[in-house]
């Protein structure tokens, strides 16, 4: 009896929260929205917060969903979320994707971790990568998660060739070639270290090998 008893009560308390929970995303959708204020995750240049603001209409509606892809599909836009009061201040919480490098040969693009390319002007201390128009969007990917994972070296810049990828530091070239970006990275990292190794070519075309040249 008494496990009948709890049993019943879980099922109760079950039943109420889906209740209440259903209320209150029903007055989400229905109750008006009487104003808006923006806040951002992470710093904007100003025409993009007027851009945002072109979006918004004067007459601001009760549902925010189409307000909200508007806003997502941005380019530049990460994530979006929008919290309504009771008071019915609707709350944008913007959120801009974050550059990893900046396109040289295209002014005002750069690409973000997931191979992504938006307009930021925030190229401040990154690294450059040369696009062609007719790049397979995998090859951008691949380049991108090199370049994460060579962030603790000075290479300057990347650029994408039939061959595979190719970097520069300083005055070395470095010829990555397609695939097996880690453990190469890591051989890089060991000629580095050894200053008696001075190289203006070092590639890593070639299975099990590596050609240093000056």
């Amino acid at each position: 009896m008494e496990k009948r008893k709890k049993s019943k009560f879980k099922l109760r308390y079950i039943l109420i929260s889906l209740i209440l929970f259903l209320l209150y995303e029903g007055w989400r959708f229905f109750y008006p929205v009487n104003s808006y204020r923006i806040r951002w995750v992470d710093k904007v240049e100003e025409e993009k917060k007027s851009e945002v603001g072109s979006l918004i209409p004067e007459l601001l509606p009760k549902s925010a969903r189409l307000l909200k892809s508007k806003i997502k599909d941005l380019d530049w836009v990460d994530k979006v979320a929008f919290y309504k009061s009771i008071k019915g201040v609707l709350t944008i919480f913007i959120k801009s994707k974050n550059p990893v490098a900046f396109v040289s040969n295209k002014s005002g693009l750069c690409v973000d971790k997931e191979g992504f390319l938006f307009r930021s002007n925030n190229i401040d201390r990154l690294p450059k990568i040369k696009l062609y128009d007719n790049m397979d969007d995998s090859r951008l990917k691949e380049a991108m998660h090199l370049i994460m994972l060579t962030r603790d070296v000075n290479i300057d810049e990347f650029e994408i060739k039939s061959y595979g990828l190719e970097s520069r530091m300083g005055d070395s070239r470095i010829i990555w070639g397609i695939g097996g970006y880690p453990d190469k990275y890591k051989i890089l990292k060991k000629i580095l270290n050894d200053r008696s190794i001075s190289n203006r070519i070092i590639d890593f075309r070639f299975e099990n090998q590596v050609v240093l040249r000056r």
